[in-house]
């Protein structure tokens, strides 16, 4: 099972752009959503989470971590509230060839005004072994962004509900071994909360900096 995965580790380049002219357009297009995110808690969300297809497990990944809000399968396109995202999928094929083309999509700027791509979380599609043709696939998603998050297949899931599940925040101690997902986040999500928090600060810091650069 594999927990984590970013490339390089290299946060310090999140939200990477790369030359539109290099970049092959997207077979499909997303919908916008024009509303503001929802406030679910004491705070505006940090990040959207954006499927690239049904069942991409938003509504769970938004549910775990707290920052987070489930944006479906819509760009965020109200500035009222953040248009950072992570773009979420399931390790198939399926799943890899939209999350393919929603990352073009925001390479070419066919995304809306603001929109920026943190990364990539891919869930897993079944247990045990992910196979070859799928993870020679990944590479391709790889290469349309600078970091992937993998998390793997959680049984439990099969039996609870939505509301059930624990929920990380950045000051989310660390779960310990064989707790319920009742009690707390699985490790490989905690792992990526925490992860995806440095993200967030790196890309709010870089996009200051720009600002006050201009002024």
């Amino acid at each position: 099972m594999v927990a984590l995965t970013s490339r390089d580790h290299r946060l310090h380049a999140v939200g990477r752009r790369l030359d539109p002219a290099t970049v092959q357009p997207p077979s499909t297009r997303a919908g916008h959503r024009t509303e503001p995110l929802p406030i679910t808690g004491a705070h505006p969300p940090l990040v959207a989470i954006v499927g690239a297809h049904g069942g991409a497990a938003t509504s769970t990944l938004a549910r775990w971590w707290a920052p987070a809000a489930d944006c479906g399968q819509l760009w965020p396109a109200s500035p009222e509230t953040t248009q950072r995202v992570v773009i979420a999928a399931r390790l198939c094929l399926p799943g890899l060839t939209a999350c393919a083309d929603r990352l073009r999509e925001w390479q070419v700027g066919a995304a809306p005004d603001g929109v920026e791509v943190i990364g990539v979380v891919l869930t897993a599609a079944h247990s045990g072994r992910v196979p070859a043709a799928v993870r020679r696939y990944r590479a391709t998603v790889a290469d349309l962004t600078e970091v992937v998050w993998e998390i793997g297949w959680h049984d439990e899931l099969l039996e609870r509900e939505l509301s059930e599940l624990a929920q990380f925040t950045p000051f989310t101690p660390a779960p310990p071994r064989r707790s319920g997902l009742t009690e707390t986040v699985p490790a490989d999500v905690h792992r990526i909360g925490g992860e995806l928090i440095a993200a967030l600060a790196t890309s709010l810091k870089t996009a200051t900096e720009e600002q006050d650069s201009e002024r």
